[in-house]
Parts: structure tokens; C-alpha cells; sequence
């Protein structure tokens, strides 16, 4: 009992990640209506009444400091600010030149009453981004305000089972053909079994969330290997034969969910997911290769780049040999010209379309899921006869979507959450760094300096969430609550694998 009290926040912070995932990734806002006030005051409760207490403090001085650091975080006033304008097009709503057609016939204006102020034109579509964001980022800040570092921890983790169950479910269904997610054809997203992943109904969104969470997840097994490692150095565990296969499995079980989310990812068939998952696993290999060698002698550096070399070439091999057909078809069309025609926008209109409405309406956009209801009257008759019917309520580019939806306003308040939760993280690299000018040689990181000295999960979980804005880039990860409350939540949780100022 006394475990659940002092990690209600935690544990509900955790709940909120994994009911974005399991409601169909957040997509469906039939849904959301009836879940989400309730993890919003779930959010609120643990945020204010239930904060993890540091060690020699009690309930009451926990909450008096979660509360000053409320009032004294940028950030909290940024989220204050975004769901301001987030919420008044409620009261300020026009019509859709499309969809409202006949009511304009008759003389009604399409005009919002009061012009200068945020607007939307459909209230219901509106809401569900602004559900969104009613979850998301209560659930940031309490990871940042109420969680003390093992609490940050303990979100992380508890994501990474619960993503487990997503990505065993999405292997599951592929191996029966299923209809939909969950078996369900009345799941709105019936069709082949390849065409989602999991409860994920967009291949793109699901390969994006297992890329973040393999991220994740290999940062939790380095984060057990240095813990250990250090506590066998300060403690002298015993290194007994019966003792150290215990001690194997504490440091390297996050290995089995760091595989599953790797092979989930390339099951989504998402070729920005098949591209950035490897990547990731090609540059965490790296990372922890390089930090292996430096701590080995110059003789033993040669047999470990050896077996290196023969363990990467066997995987190699295998993968090309042993891939299923479907993952050879998708990796066969991925080329540079592909891939940079994805980036940029080219040969889609939905780039320049995007872009023009933003320019019509820069500082608060056109409110949540706007795109889709002012996107054909700028639409070119060339570009009508080739209207995106399947996923054409999205640009494809999360950014110009967020400018062209939320204006200058509304994306620079989202632009200044991930400043301000990735600074604390600027500012303890600048410090590592600068400190590594007065360490011994024996004791210095490996080079480049500026890359090994950051904590390796932290590594990890930044190299992960860049993935993401990659990926965002080309598609459109961040418009999954799902993906977007993972993103976020992940970004607050990075403190906490920091180490504290004077170690």
C-alpha cells in the first residue's frame, strides 16, 4: 500500500500514457469524449494533492513546493497560455466555405464574430485536438513538477511494459489476419491485417511509437548496467557463482523489450519507422560499443572490435536472409529521391496549400483539424482531380499543420514546451562538459567529449524523441495523442536520469 501512495503520480502519469495508446492511439474523438476529463482531473488531483515526497519530506511540504514551482515554471504558464487560445474559438466560431455552403448561400457571414481572436469553424473537430493537449500536457507537468527522479523512472518503465502488450497484440493480430484492432471491424479501421499495427490504425503513427519506445527502453537497460555497475563498485557485491546470474538478468532485462519494439517497429511496414529504427540501433550499437572499449585495455580492445564486428556482420546476414517478403517490398522502395521528395512536400499539394493558408491567418490559424475544412477552395482544379481521399486531412508535415491550425501563436507556445524542458538538459551537459577540463585521463569520457559525457539513457531517450521530429517532418507522428503524450512525457522524465548536481 505504501508503494501505490508514494507513487500515485507516477503510476497515474503512466495511466494516461497507456489509455492514449490502447483507445486507438488517441485518433478517434468519439472516444476521447467520454476518457479524457477524467485522466485531465486525474492529472490535476495527482499534480496538486499526491506529488512524490523527497527523502526526509513530508506530504505537506512536498505539495507547498510542487505548487511554488508551479507558479515559478515558464512552462507552466506557456501550457496555461496554449490552452487559452486552444479554448477560445469555442466561443468564436465561423463557418466552413465547403461545409457550411448553403447556410453562406442564404446570407450568413463566414466570419468568426470577433476576427483577431483563435477560431474554428467545426467545434467537434476542434475539440478533439484540444483533448489532446488536455491530457498531454497536464501529464508533462506532473512529470516535471511532482515526480522525483526514481518516480521519472518509474513512468518510463511502466510505459515500456505497457507498450510490450501493444506490440505483442499488434504480432499477434498479423499472425491471425485480423480484421481490425482488437478483432473489431466496428473498430472503424477494418481492413487487412497490414493495414495497422496493433490498436494503431496509420502504420506511420504505430512505427513511430515503437521507434520512441525502443529508444526508451535501451535507455533503461544502460541506466540498470551503470547502476549496478557503480553499486558494485561502492558495495563489492559479491560476484558468486550464484549471484551472478541474478545479477545478469537485473542489468540486462530490458533487453527483451528493447528487441520486441525493434521488430514491432519494422513490422508496422512505416518505411520512415524501418529507417529511423535502424538508425536508432545502429547509433545506440555504437554508443555503447565505444563506451565498452574505453574501459578495456589496448589487447583487449582488439578481440572485443573483433567480436563486434562478427556479432553486427551474423545480424546482417540473417536480416537480409531471413526478412519476410512484405519488409522487402517496403525497404525496396525506399530510395533518396524518395525520401527527400517525402521531407520537402514535393509532388503533393498539400505543402503549398498548408502554407497558404497559414499566411492567410499567421498569428492563430484556422483552430484544430482546420486544414481539412480550408484546404480545397485553395486548392488548384489540378490538384482537385487529385484530391488525397485516405489520409488527406493531413499535410503530412506535423509543423506547417500545427502553423497552419494554431498559427504563429499557438506553435510557438508548442515550440517553447520542448525548449524549455529540453534546457535543464542543455545546462548539465554545459556543466558536465566544462568539468571534464579538471578530470583525469583514467576517468575522461570517450571522444567526441561532448557526446560520451552525457549519462547514456539520456542519450538514448534525446536520440529517440529526434526521431520523432524527424519523422514529423514527413508524416505526421505528432498527430497521435498516443505518440504526442509519449513524446512529451518523455522529455519531462530526462532529469531524472541525470546526475544530481555535485555527484
Amino acid at each position: 500500500m505504501s508503494f501505490l501512495v508514494n507513487n500515485a503520480a507516477a503510476i497515474a502519469v503512466a495511466a494516461v500514457v497507456s489509455v492514449m495508446g490502447w483507445v486507438f492511439g488517441g485518433t478517434r474523438g468519439e472516444l476521447l469524449i467520454p476518457v479524457v476529463p477524467w485522466l485531465f482531473l486525474l492529472m490535476i488531483e495527482v499534480l496538486v494533492c499526491f506529488p512524490q515526497r523527497h527523502v526526509g519530506e513530508n506530504t505537506y511540504d512536498a505539495r507547498d513546493r510542487v505548487w511554488r514551482g508551479l507558479k515559478k515554471d515558464p512552462l507552466t504558464w506557456v501550457v496555461v497560455g496554449f490552452l487559452a487560445i486552444l479554448a477560445i474559438p469555442f466561443a468564436n466560431n465561423g463557418l466552413c466555405v465547403t461545409c457550411d455552403a448553403d447556410a453562406i448561400a442564404q446570407g450568413l457571414s463566414a466570419e468568426p464574430p470577433i476576427r483577431f481572436l483563435p477560431f474554428c469553424v467545426n467545434r467537434l473537430d476542434h475539440l478533439n485536438v484540444f483533448l489532446w493537449f488536455l491530457t498531454a500536457l497536464p501529464a508533462m507537468l506532473v512529470v516535471r513538477q511532482s515526480l522525483n527522479r526514481h518516480g521519472k523512472r518509474l513512468v518510463m518503465e511502466l510505459a515500456v511494459w505497457n507498450g510490450c502488450a501493444l506490440a505483442v497484440l499488434g504480432f499477434v493480430q498479423h499472425a491471425m489476419d485480423a480484421p481490425g484492432p482488437l478483432w473489431s471491424e466496428a473498430s472503424g479501421i477494418a481492413g487487412s491485417a497490414r493495414d495497422f499495427f496493433s490498436t494503431f490504425g496509420y502504420p506511420n503513427m504505430a512505427g513511430d511509437y515503437f521507434t520512441l519506445l525502443f529508444g526508451i527502453a535501451v535507455a533503461l537497460w544502460r541506466d540498470c548496467c551503470a547502476r549496478i555497475h557503480e553499486e558494485r563498485k561502492s558495495k563489492d557485491i559479491s560476484s558468486s557463482a550464484t549471484a551472478r546470474p541474478r545479477m545478469f538478468w537485473t542489468k540486462h532485462y530490458f533487453l527483451i523489450p528493447s528487441v520486441i519494439f525493434f521488430y514491432a517497429a519494422l513490422n508496422t511496414l512505416s518505411r520512415a519507422a524501418i529507417m529511423l529504427v535502424t538508425l536508432s540501433a545502429v547509433a545506440y550499437f555504437l554508443h555503447a560499443f565505444i563506451t565498452y572499449l574505453a574501459k578495456l585495455h589496448r589487447a583487449q580492445r582488439v578481440k572485443a572490435v573483433a567480436l563486434g564486428i562478427l556479432i553486427v556482420g551474423t545480424i546482417v546476414f540473417a536480416a537480409s536472409l531471413f526478412a519476410p517478403d512484405d519488409l522487402r517490398r517496403e525497404v525496396d522502395t525506399i530510395g533518396t529521391t524518395e525520401v527527400l521528395d517525402r521531407v520537402s512536400g514535393r509532388g503533393q499539394y498539400h505543402v503549398r496549400v498548408a502554407s497558404a493558408i497559414w499566411r492567410e491567418h499567421k498569428l492563430f490559424g484556422v483552430g484544430g483539424w482546420g486544414y481539412v475544412h480550408f484546404c480545397m477552395p485553395m486548392m488548384t482544379p489540378e490538384e482537385l482531380s487529385k484530391l488525397q481521399i485516405i489520409g488527406g486531412i493531413n499535410v503530412h508535415n506535423d509543423y506547417l499543420q500545427f502553423l497552419a491550425e494554431h498559427g504563429v501563436a499557438g506553435f510557438g507556445a508548442l515550440v517553447a514546451m520542448v525548449v524549455l524542458l529540453v534546457w535543464p538538459i542543455g545546462s548539465a551537459w554545459r556543466r558536465l562538459v566544462r568539468d571534464t577540463r579538471f578530470m583525469k585521463a583514467k576517468d575522461l569520457p570517450p571522444r567526441p567529449v561532448q557526446i560520451f559525457v552525457l549519462p547514456a539513457p539520456v542519450f538514448c531517450m534525446l536520440f529517440a524523441t529526434v526521431c520523432t521530429l524527424i519523422h514529423a517532418f514527413g508524416d505526421c507522428p505528432l498527430r497521435s495523442p498516443a505518440v504526442l503524450t509519449l513524446f512529451l512525457v518523455t522529455l519531462a522524465a530526462l532529469p531524472g536520469f541525470m546526475p544530481e548536481k555535485g555527484n
